[in-house]
Parts: structure tokens; sequence; C-alpha cells
């Protein structure tokens, strides 16, 4: 999605993509192959998923790292009126799950471990009675208030970027931000880092992938230090066709963007996704446990084991669900680039239209 509007920071944009898309595709990818692997094995593999509780602890003097069954609460249904008459971002109402309508938030963490901050925030909106799945990304440059946060002590919250409350208070901060940024509770969460999509391309044994001469060109891409990130990467050869990627390969061709625009790009997420999410159904359950032993390391959530379980019970449901995944916060045109303690962003130019549109799309 080509963002408008912006100059200074465009560029920077389109060198920071990449790790955006790796992270995000990681966690669709992996949510997708797990539903598939759980439901064929069951609960003995949940126990490589690292499940932590709702209360992560927060420090708010922390300084960021280096960067690199049901028991649903439902809220309850709102008059959509009472947009119409909201002047302020405290009078537009809290919204989480309703009867029908399910989010998760999907992140990927920029990082070996989960210490970084979350460059993938993608909320994943199951909607039962419109039978769609709605994905909105939540860019990470994006200027916000985090709750509790005040450094400087003029008892006013601190603003930064959206990615780094992540960082500094894991998902119980990043929760609470959500919340008072963008009206929105969110109570559950799944996150990855990058290295998982490699992992799980390499364990299916890669992916065959039909690729023209400018895509051949840019794997990998300019500037990347193959020898260190995939010690024993070939570059492709031959005719642009039909091309066997490993992991590396794969995941450098889900990142390319320059060539063309963002909606190819992400529709070269979307063949990845499929590509995967095609050939896990057709492993076996002995295939498929090895596929996933390592990659579940690399996995953190605050879901319970009947949770993820319940997902995969429903995922065959879910393949019939249409999914909107264009979405995205701040919007085409409600943004503008400003800088702020000498870091530049996104900054809303009408934050309560841009929260009023987004709640329509989710729960309308």
């Amino acid at each position: 999605m080509k963002q408008e509007g912006m100059s200074k920071t465009e560029h920077r944009y389109s060198k920071k993509v990449r790790i955006w898309t790796t992270v995000g595709v990681s966690a669709m990818a992996l949510i997708g192959v797990l539903c598939i692997v759980v439901s064929s094995v069951g609960m003995s593999l949940l126990s490589r998923i690292d499940f932590v509780g709702t209360d992560e602890p927060y420090d708010p003097n922390a300084t960021l790292p280096t960067e690199q069954g049901d028991d649903t609460q439902y809220s309850d249904p709102v008059d959509p009126d009472v947009y119409n008459h909201a002047e302020n971002i405290s009078d537009i109402p809290i919204r989480g799950n309703e009867k029908g309508i399910r989010n998760i938030l999907l992140l990927g963490v920029d990082s070996k471990t989960f210490n970084g901050r979350s460059d993938a925030m993608i909320l994943l909106s199951v909607n039962d009675k419109t039978k769609t799945i709605r994905l909105v990304s939540f860019l990470r440059d994006t200027w916000v208030t985090i709750p509790g946060r005040d450094r400087n002590k003029d008892g006013v919250d601190d603003i930064d970027k959206l990615n780094a409350a992540y960082a500094y208070g894991k998902f119980s901060l990043l929760e609470k931000t959500m919340e008072q940024n963008f009206r929105l509770k969110i109570d559950e969460y799944i996150a990855v880092n990058f290295k998982v999509l490699p992992i799980l391309i390499d364990a299916m044994g890669g992916l065959d992938i039909e690729l023209t001469s400018k895509e051949m060109a840019r794997i990998p891409a300019a500037n990347c230090d193959v020898s260190h990130t995939y010690p024993g990467f070939r570059p492709l050869t031959g005719k642009p066709g039909v091309h066997h990627l490993n992991g590396f390969q794969a995941m450098e061709y889900a990142r390319i963007r320059k060539i063309d625009s963002d909606f190819k790009r992400t529709e070269r997420q979307r063949k990845v996704i499929t590509l995967l999410l095609e050939k896990a159904k057709g492993m076996s359950t002995a295939q498929l446990l090895s596929m996933v032993t390592d990659a579940l390391e690399h996995v953190r959530t605050n879901m319970s084991a009947d949770d993820l379980i319940g997902l995969a019970t429903n995922a065959m449901k879910y393949t019939s669900y249409t999914i909107e995944n264009s979405y995205h916060l701040p919007q085409d045109g409600a943004y503008k680039g400003s800088y702020i303690n000498g870091g530049s962003g996104l900054q809303f130019t009408d934050l309560r239209q841009s929260i009023t549109d987004l709640h329509q799309y989710i729960y309308n």
C-alpha cells in the first residue's frame, strides 16, 4: 500500500519494510500451519510454545534495546451514532471482542528473542457474522502516547513510536497503548521472531515459485550480507520461470517491493503463505511434527493451549471465509510525516476520525 503525503521518511520506509514483511508473513504462515499441525498432533506439540501470563512485568524506566474453551469477555454493542457526537478521543467507546467477532494481535518482533520492538503488528479479526477475516496493519513508526511512561516527569505520557511499546513493557504495555490511542481492547496475542519463516520453508523442503527476471535480481536484496545471514547461499541462475527456493530465498522473495508496488508485494506474501499452507495439508503427521518442532520455539503467546486448539478446530471453517488484508493504520491521507525528539514518524491528522473509521471497518 503506497503511503501518500510523506516525503522525507518515505525512502527510509522502503529500506525497513523488508523487516516488517518478513515478520508479518512469518506470523501469518506459522499460525496457519500451526492450526493444521495442532489439529493433527494435539497437545503434546504445544509444550514448545512459550506460554506467558497476562501480567508481564513493565518497567516504566526501561530503555529500548538496540534495534534489530471460550471464556472470552465480550463488550456490549455500540450505537454507531456515538461516533458522530464524539468530540474527543475519550468520548469514543473502547471496543474489544463482541459476539461473533474475535480479535487477536499478531506480532513480529525484530529480535532473535522477544526483547525487541514489535515491528509487525497485525490485528487478526475473525467475523463469524460476515464470514470474513480482516487484517489490520498498524504501522510501526506511528507516533502514540505510551501509558504511564513519563521520563521527563512533566505529568504527561511520553510520545513515542508504536513499536516501542512492546520493547518497553511487552504485550501488557502494548495492550494499554492500543487501548489508549485506538480505543481497542485486545486480550490475546501471538508473537514470533524473525527466524520462523526460513525454518518453516526449509523444513518443508523449499517452495516452487514462478519468478520474473526482475524478481530474480532481487533475491537477495541489494546490500544483504548473505554469507552472514544464510551461509551456503547460491545466487539464482537460469531463465525466468519456476524456481525451487529455499527458506532464505523465499523470505527474500516475500520482501521484494522496489521493482513494482506494495500491491504486488502483498500478492507475493499471500503466494508464500498459500504455498506453505497447501504444502502442509499434504504432509503426514510425522512430517508436520518434524517441521514445526524448531519453529514453535520462536513463538510466544498469552493464549492457552485450549485456545490454540480451538483455533485449530475451526481451521477448516475459516478456509471458506473471505480474507481482507489491505487495511492499515494510519489510513491513506490520514497522516503526515513529523519529527519528534529528533526522530521521524507518522502523525495522525485527525485521530478521532481515524479511530472511527477503524472501528467501522472491524465491527461492521
